[in-house]
Order: C-alpha cells, then structure tokens, then sequence
C-alpha cells in the first residue's frame, strides 16, 4: 500500500509561501526534496540543473486569506542559489481560472498585465522587493498556470532558472 503524504496548507506572502520562501535554505523546510531525488522528475527540465532545485513532496494548498478555501497545488518547487538559499519559487495549480489573478491582487495590489500569444502575465512588485508572476497559458492543454516568486533585482533567478515541462503528462 503505498503511503499518502502530508497535507500542509500554506498562506501566501510577500517572499513566497508559507515556510517556502525566498532567502531561505530549503533543507530547513518539512517537505522539501532534492530535485534529483523527486519521483516526478522526469517530467520537467529544469535549468540550470536539477541540483540547483528542491521539490515539495507533500499534498499543498495555498491560502491568501484566512477564510479562504485555498488553491490546490500540483506542483511547487524551489530554485536554489550557488549559496543553497532559495531564490526562486514557481507553484502549479491544480485548477486555474479566470478568478487567480483577482485572488492574487487582493494580497499584492493591482498588477502589471502584458498579452502575448502564449497567454497572460501578471506581475506585482511588494515593498519588499519581490516579484510576483502569473502567468496564465492562452491554450491551457498545452501550457501551464505557474506562479512564480524572486527577488526583484536577482536577474540570474530570472533568466537562469527555467521549469520547462507539462503537468498534464501522467
């Protein structure tokens, strides 16, 4: 029989997800699993490389408000620097709508929004210098719903860690 993990739900804030947050080490954190070591790996690339990435392993949902019915999480994974600290965090939702990014804005303000073929990007910056992003796919069989976090001025977690992958491959 095989074992079901955990169940945590997590409120979001400005430096990521509950204990899931940038500038921290993710070993400290229940749940977190070298990337290398996560049974779903073969479905993502993930860049630089799998050693610069944890993945969380328990069932997550992910609360705005405290009366919140929360956001089911698919997937949530964690970039880390050449330090081992976390300097990006990208979060699958099992179900997305048109209703996330208005969710989203009630904790982070009203965002920036730009279009392109491949879908919708949000993006909110915090008084703490962080970045917020939703990216919304136009076809969502063939792209995902990612929210992603980082550190404002950390162009490497921008430009360097990348997820490639489809959550609808089983």
């Amino acid at each position: 029989m095989k074992a079901i993990p955990p169940s945590y739900s997590f409120r979001f804030h400005n430096l990521g997800i509950g204990e899931i947050q940038l500038g921290k080490k993710p070993e400290h954190i229940p749940g977190m699993l070298p990337f290398p070591s996560y049974n779903c790996k073969n479905r993502f690339r993930v860049y630089p490389d799998p050693a610069h990435y944890h993945a969380f392993t328990g069932n997550a949902r992910g609360t705005i408000e405290r009366d919140d019915t929360g956001i089911d999480l698919q997937y949530l994974f964690a970039g880390i620097n050449e330090g081992g600290f976390i300097n990006r965090i990208f979060l699958y939702p099992q179900e997305a709508n048109e209703q996330l990014a208005w969710r989203l804005s009630q904790l982070y303000g009203e965002p920036s929004t730009g279009q392109a073929a491949a879908g919708t990007k949000n993006a909110w910056i915090t008084d703490s210098e962080t970045e917020i992003t939703l990216f919304s796919p136009a076809d969502d069989k063939t792209a995902d719903t990612v929210i992603a976090f980082r550190f404002f001025h950390d162009l490497p977690a921008l430009k360097e860690y990348i997820i490639e992958g489809n959550t609808k491959l089983k």
